[in-house]
């Protein structure tokens, strides 16, 4: 699939291979592309942000390689039970830190943008830590 023709340098071996493409065969992507197929290869696209510099995704499933707490193929989400908070051009993920008494079926996950966690009748604040107004004895 990576090759341009099905001919060769008859001394080297060495294919004429379409762009972003490289090997003796046209078989492997460059760096920082993924998925050899009949129109070549994908740029990865890996989120600065959210992805180790210095580091090259994977050349078959495109996977950048993530920072702590940082998912998606691309490295721009959360993992669950962690929450996006911007820090000027860059982002970080940090821990939900939901209070199992508080939050819905004792979910340990929030909302990824806001951190809002699932709260109980009665529980409020972003970590479902506190009881609403005339209500006490936050307990499981």
């Amino acid at each position: 699939h990576g090759s341009v023709s099905q001919f060769c340098n008859p001394l080297s071996g060495q294919c004429n291979c379409k762009e972003r493409v490289k090997g003796l065969l046209c078989d492997t992507c460059m760096d920082n592309f993924y998925g050899l197929d009949v129109t070549g290869c994908k740029a990865c696209e890996c989120d600065a942000a959210g992805s180790i510099s210095g580091t090259v995704c994977d050349a078959r499933t495109g996977q950048c390689v993530c920072k702590p707490n940082i998912g998606g193929r691309r490295c721009d989400e959360c993992l669950d039970g962690y929450h996006r908070v911007q820090k000027g051009h860059s982002f970080l993920c940090l821990p939900c830190n939901c209070e199992k008494a508080g939050t819905v079926n004792g979910s340990l996950l929030c909302d990824k943008s806001t951190g809002q966690c699932p709260c109980k009748a009665g529980v409020t604040g972003l970590r479902c830590s506190e009881c609403t107004l005339q209500t006490y004895n936050l307990s499981m």
